[in-house]
C-alpha cells in the first residue's frame, strides 16, 4: 500500500500596505464654496489605536503592475501618503502576518523596506519621517462622464487644438488622425478649477494658478483609449524622463488600441512611449500629474472597503450646471437624483440631446476606427 501524499501548505498571498491612524489628517466636508478644504489635524485622544488598511491585494495580482520587488509599491505608497516625500515602508521582523494584522507596529522589531527587495506577501507599513501626520490621496471615482456644454465649448476646443499641436498623435497608438482622436483629460474636468489647481500642486509642488483645460493634464488619444483613461481602467507608469509603460487594470487583455487582441503582438499592457513635443512653447504634462491619474487606477482596483470609507475620501465634483449659466461648466447628466427630481424643467429634453449626441459621437468615431484598423491590416 503506497503512503498517502501530504500536499504542501499554501504559503500566504495577501499583501497588505497600511498606515497607523492616529498619523491621518481628517478631511472636512467639501463645498460648493469650499471645495478643498484643508485637512485638519485630529484632536489628541479622538483616535483610536487601530490601523488602516489601504491596499489588501493577492500577491499574484500585484506582479503585472510591480513585478518582483517592492519598488513599485514604495513609489505607489509615496503617492497616496506623500507624494512628494521620500519616507519609506517598514515591516516586522519577528512573528507572522496574522499576529500583527491587528497590532500595532513596534520600531524595535520592524526594520525599514529598501529599494530592490524581494516583493513578498506580507504587512508593509508607511510612516513618515519623525512621525509626521498624513495627509491621504482623495478618490476620484464616477460611473458617468461629463458633457461639454455650449459655454465650455471654446475652453474644449482650445484645449484639444493645444493637444494635438504638441503631440500630433495618440500618444499610446502614434495615430495621425485628427477624427479618431479625443483631448484625455488625465485630471477630470469634474473636479473643477480648484480641484485641479489642489491635485497638480499635491503631486508636483508647483503652486501656479491653473484650471481644468490646461493643457498640462491632457494628451490626445485613440477614442477607445481615452475611454479607459477616463475610468481609470488605464495608466502610464513612469520609469524615467517623460517615459511610461502603460498598464491596463482590467482583467480582459487587450490589444494597442484598446480592443481584442488579434495576436500576442502589440499588446496595450506593458507597451513602453517616450513623449516629446512638436512645439517647444508647449510643456509636457509634468511627471506628478500621470503619477495622480495612475495612482487613480491603483486605488480603484485594489483599494480596502475601509479606505473607500474614510469620511470625505472623495474629491469634490463641480454641481450641476445649466447650459446657460454664465460660468463655463461640464453638465453632468445621467445623474437618477436628477432624473427623478429633474433640478430644471429643460432637464430631461437636454438629456436626451446629450445622449443623442454621444450615441452618434461614438457611431462616427467607430465607424473611423474601423476604416483605420482596416487600412493597418492591409499594409
Amino acid at each position: 500500500m503506497s503512503a498517502m501524499t501530504i500536499a504542501e501548505p499554501t504559503p500566504p498571498q495577501t499583501l497588505y500596505l497600511r498606515v497607523n491612524r492616529k498619523f491621518l489628517f481628517l478631511f472636512p466636508a467639501a463645498t460648493q464654496q469650499q471645495p478643498n478644504p484643508q485637512p485638519l489635524a485630529p484632536l489628541p485622544g479622538t483616535t483610536g489605536p487601530g490601523n488602516l488598511n489601504v491596499i489588501v491585494a493577492q500577491l499574484p495580482a500585484l506582479r503585472p503592475f510591480a513585478g518582483d520587488t517592492v519598488d513599485w509599491l514604495i513609489k505607489v505608497a509615496r503617492f497616496i501618503f506623500d507624494p512628494l516625500g521620500t519616507s519609506s515602508l517598514y515591516t516586522f521582523t519577528t512573528e507572522t502576518v496574522e499576529w500583527w494584522l491587528n497590532r500595532e507596529m513596534e520600531p524595535s522589531v520592524w526594520r525599514q523596506v529598501g529599494f530592490g527587495e524581494q516583493l513578498e506577501a506580507t504587512i508593509y507599513e508607511y510612516r513618515l519621517d519623525n512621525d509626521a501626520l498624513v495627509a491621504l490621496t482623495r478618490f476620484s471615482l464616477r460611473p458617468t462622464r461629463s458633457v461639454t456644454t455650449q459655454t465650455s465649448a471654446p475652453r474644449a476646443n482650445m484645449f484639444r487644438d493645444t493637444l494635438l499641436r504638441r503631440h500630433q498623435r495618440c500618444i499610446i497608438t502614434q495615430s495621425p488622425i485628427p477624427s479618431l482622436l479625443v483631448a484625455s483629460h488625465l485630471i477630470p474636468r469634474r473636479l473643477g478649477d480648484a480641484g485641479v489647481h489642489a491635485t497638480v500642486e499635491r503631486f508636483t509642488g508647483d503652486s501656479n494658478v491653473l484650471d481644468r483645460y490646461d493643457p498640462i493634464i491632457g494628451v490626445p488619444l485613440l477614442a477607445t483609449l481615452d475611454l479607459l483613461v477616463d475610468t481609470f481602467d488605464m495608466g502610464f507608469w513612469n520609469t524615467g524622463p517623460d517615459q511610461y509603460v502603460v498598464h491596463s487594470f482590467i482583467d480582459t487583455p487587450l490589444d494597442l488600441y484598446g480592443g481584442p487582441p488579434r495576436t500576442p503582438n502589440h499588446m496595450c499592457h506593458g507597451h513602453q512611449l517616450t513623449l516629446s513635443t512638436h512645439d517647444p512653447s508647449l510643456s509636457l504634462p509634468p511627471v506628478g500629474v500621470f503619477n495622480w491619474h495612475y495612482v487613480q487606477c491603483v486605488l480603484k482596483k485594489f483599494s480596502s472597503s475601509d479606505y473607500q470609507q474614510i469620511d470625505n475620501i472623495y474629491h469634490f465634483v463641480v454641481p450641476f450646471r445649466t447650459r446657460d449659466d454664465d460660468d463655463d461648466g461640464d453638465v453632468d447628466f445621467d445623474d437618477e437624483g436628477n432624473i427623478t427630481n429633474p433640478p430644471y424643467p429643460s432637464y430631461l429634453w437636454e438629456l436626451s440631446e446629450a445622449r443623442e449626441r454621444r450615441r452618434l459621437d461614438a457611431i462616427e468615431h467607430n465607424r473611423a476606427v474601423v476604416t483605420w484598423n482596416s487600412n493597418v491590416s492591409s499594409t
